[in-house]
């Protein structure tokens, strides 16, 4: 259970070890870690207890920035349905994205047949194509920035699942309106139009969400943890992070840069680099993860990325720390 002493204890490790900034994930799998209208409260989460507002109101240290994490896109993922009856994944499974192959069943036997299984090795997400799941995204965005004195507001999973979705129907019916299209071959993973649309989608959140965050928190930082290939995020994705950057709709980009080998590491920052304008590389906030690697190699990955003059680290996650307190008095000579 999230309690406040967990609050705390993250809020004095922050504070202690010089971390100066804190995303604190709130809606995780369609459920919330705050108090709201439109997010049923995740189980974890006593009815009469705000996590959110603790956490904002007992950071005492000016310089630690509180940032809502959120999941734009993904859903749920567990084996058992949802215990919250107004989850969307039960209220609303028609806004559920689909691939080609089963965009004909019907919902109820995609949920019965599907929820056994983490679909294709994630879970099930909202579509983006789909207009009412944007118009929901964003009365989420509202809400929060009206209703917290957040520093700022950070997206994940904000994103398609792969190449192979973006068949929700009431998405492609927008799509065929849009294009003044009666029929077309969905099966080509390459159709420019459609690969078009779909970014689109995601790129038109993305802009409306900064409008309402900034005309609420002026002053707050808009992150989002994107795909550390600017060409894979693009292409399989659909997630044109570097348009969103340079287009002014984020603050901040935090390539996700999560492998463990170091050639595949530094090449990824070196397409970072190289790909996108020098002006911005001081909103690069590189994602390093500390789950499936040593602080060795972490802390040999954190040298070579100020060598090549990215000194904004974000490390993912505290969890780790909890688990095991060593790790991070190795890793803490790095910094």
């Amino acid at each position: 259970m999230v309690s406040k002493d967990l609050i705390d204890n993250v809020l004095d490790f922050a504070e202690t070890n010089g971390f100066n900034h804190i995303f604190a994930q709130v809606r995780g799998r369609g459920d919330a870690y705050y108090n709201s209208s439109f997010v049923p409260k995740s189980h974890l989460v006593d009815a009469d207890f705000d996590p959110l507002e603790y956490l904002i109101t007992s950071n005492k240290s000016s310089s630690i920035k509180i940032h809502a994490w959120i999941n734009i896109y993904y859903l749920w993922s567990s084996k058992t349905l949802p215990k919250q009856k107004k989850h969307l994944l039960l209220k609303n499974p028609e806004w559920l994205d689909r691939s080609n192959k089963d965009k004909y069943i019907k919902t109820a036997q995609y949920l019965n047949d599907k929820n056994s299984m983490k679909i294709d090795g994630e879970g099930f997400y909202l579509a983006p194509t789909n207009s009412s799941v944007k118009d929901y995204l964003l009365n989420v965005i509202s809400e929060l920035s009206e209703k917290y004195l957040l520093d700022g507001i950070h997206y994940d999973y904000i994103r398609f699942h792969n190449t192979k979705y973006g068949f929700n129907e009431t998405g492609l019916t927008e799509y065929r309106a849009l294009n003044k299209i009666n029929a077309i071959n969905y099966g080509e993973d390459d159709n420019v139009i459609f690969s078009e649309f779909k970014r689109s989608s995601i790129t038109r959140f993305v802009k409306e969400a900064k409008e309402l965050i900034k005309q609420n928190l002026p002053n707050s930082i808009i992150s989002a943890a994107v795909k550390p290939n600017i060409y894979d995020a693009k292409l399989l994705f659909f997630q044109e992070w570097d348009l969103w950057l340079s287009a002014g709709y984020l603050d901040w980009a935090v390539p996700m840069n999560y492998v463990v080998d170091n050639d595949k590491f530094v090449q990824n920052m070196y397409m970072v680099k190289d790909n996108i304008p020098s002006q911005y590389h001081k909103k690069i906030i590189v994602g390093i993860s500390t789950y499936n690697q040593s602080a060795r190699i972490v802390g040999k990955k954190i040298k070579r990325l100020r060598n090549m003059r990215f000194n904004n680290i974000s490390i993912f996650s505290y969890n780790v720390f909890v688990d095991n307190p060593y790790y991070w008095k190795k890793l803490k000579k790095y910094f």
